[in-house]
């Protein structure tokens, strides 16, 4: 019995022992795992870096290209105006030159004529043809008027218009007053009532007579009445357009100025 303990116990040890050397294995890998992504991402990192220092270098170089030929196309073109002043120089000088020598010959022939010939006449001087520069015609300016179209709005203004005329009205003043009228002929017998019923009655025809209240115009006052006016609009210039003046152009070139 105690053997197989001692057995058990061995390999429990044994295996235990393993656990731990796979672990550190596995731990041991994954390390280096990390360690060359780690070592990677630095590379790609540099080689990125390279490529962006490659292509800025790549950047001046073509700058400096192009300054150089910038510097190239402005000597040659000082030496092609160094060239053509040189040139022109020449042809002055020559044209001077030629004109000197025929002023000389046309002086010695004169000279020697007047030698040879002893008359009275003197020696014309053949001054040398001066050749003026033609110079390039100026250009002459013509202005032509400019306008632009204004709108003129309408004018006016309000007056009054006379409607009704002033007047006077002549107005009634009335008053109630008590009127006696007959029964039998409907009369007005105020302040006559006995004698007119006592005429029906001895006639035969009835008598009798009553009381009426009647509106009567006991006079008339003035009542002024004042004139009635209205306004009214009145145009004095309509709507209408003009054309204003703005500057002027010129019909060749097309400067414009101001007027």
């Amino acid at each position: 019995m105690a053997n197989d303990k001692k057995k058990k116990i061995i390999l429990i040890v044994v295996l235990v022992l393993a656990m731990i050397m796979i672990g550190m294995s596995l731990n041991s890998c994954s390390n280096s795992v990390e360690e060359d992504k780690v070592v990677q991402k630095k590379t790609i990192k540099k080689k990125t870096k390279s490529q962006a220092t490659t292509k800025i270098d790549e950047k001046k170089d073509e700058s400096k290209i192009k300054q150089e030929e910038k510097k190239e196309e402005t000597a040659k073109a000082d030496s092609s105006n160094k060239s053509n002043f040189s040139e022109s120089k020449k042809d002055n000088t020559a044209s001077t030159s030629s004109s000197s020598n025929k002023n000389n010959t046309s002086s010695s022939k004169s000279s020697n004529s007047s030698s040879n010939n002893s008359g009275s006449s003197k020696p014309s001087n053949n001054s040398g043809s001066n050749s003026s520069s033609s110079k390039p015609a100026e250009h002459k300016h013509d202005w032509v008027a400019q306008y632009k179209t204004v709108n003129v709005p309408e004018k006016g203004h309000n007056e009054q218009v006379l409607v009704q005329a002033a007047y006077d009205e002549q107005v009634p003043i009335t008053e109630m007053r008590e009127f006696s009228i007959c029964n039998v002929c409907g009369a007005d017998i105020t302040n006559n009532t006995t004698s007119h019923t006592k005429a029906h009655a001895l006639a035969g025809e009835g008598g009798g007579y009553h009381s009426e209240w009647r509106e009567v115009v006991t006079g008339y006052k003035t009542v002024h009445h004042d004139a009635v006016y209205e306004t009214k609009y009145v145009v004095d210039s309509p709507a209408t357009t003009k054309q204003e003046l703005t500057g002027y152009k010129c019909s060749g070139c097309g400067k414009t100025r101001s007027n």
